[in-house]
C-alpha cells in the first residue's frame, strides 16, 4: 500500500520556485539540500522540486516542466484571489470567472511557468 504520493517539479530554480509556493500558500520547507527542496502545508499537502539538470534525472528527461497544471481546490476563491492580486505575486493568466459547468475559477502561473488553477 502506498505511504504517500507527492508531485516533484522539475525546476530550472528550484529556490525561486519554492519561494512562490511558501509565501503564496504558506508552505513550510520540510528538507533543502541544493538540488532538492520538499515543502509541505497545515494540511498535510506536500510538493517538492528538483533541480531539472541533476543526475538522478535521466539524462534525455533534464529539463524544466512545461505543459504542467496544479489545481488547488479552496474554500473560498475570491478571498484567495484577492490575496493572490494583492501580493503580486505572479502573473494573472486568466481572471476570475464563473464556468458553465459550475466552477469558478482563476490561473496564475509560477516563475517556472507551470500554471496553477485555483476554484471552487
Amino acid at each position: 500500500m502506498k505511504n504517500s504520493f507527492y508531485p516533484v517539479l522539475m525546476c530550472n530554480d528550484i529556490r525561486k520556485e519554492a519561494d512562490f509556493f511558501i509565501e503564496l500558500f504558506d508552505f513550510k520547507e520540510t528538507f533543502n539540500s541544493d538540488w532538492y527542496i520538499s515543502l509541505k502545508d497545515n494540511d498535510e499537502f506536500e510538493l517538492a522540486l528538483i533541480d531539472s539538470s541533476h543526475d538522478t534525472i535521466p539524462k534525455l528527461y533534464r529539463k524544466q516542466c512545461e505543459g504542467l497544471i496544479l489545481n488547488i481546490e479552496v474554500n473560498d476563491v475570491n478571498t484567495v484571489y484577492s490575496e493572490v492580486i494583492s501580493r503580486k505575486k505572479s502573473s494573472l493568466l486568466l481572471d476570475i470567472k464563473n464556468e458553465e459547468f459550475g466552477q469558478r475559477h482563476f490561473i496564475i502561473e509560477t516563475p517556472s511557468k507551470i500554471l496553477v488553477i485555483l476554484f471552487k
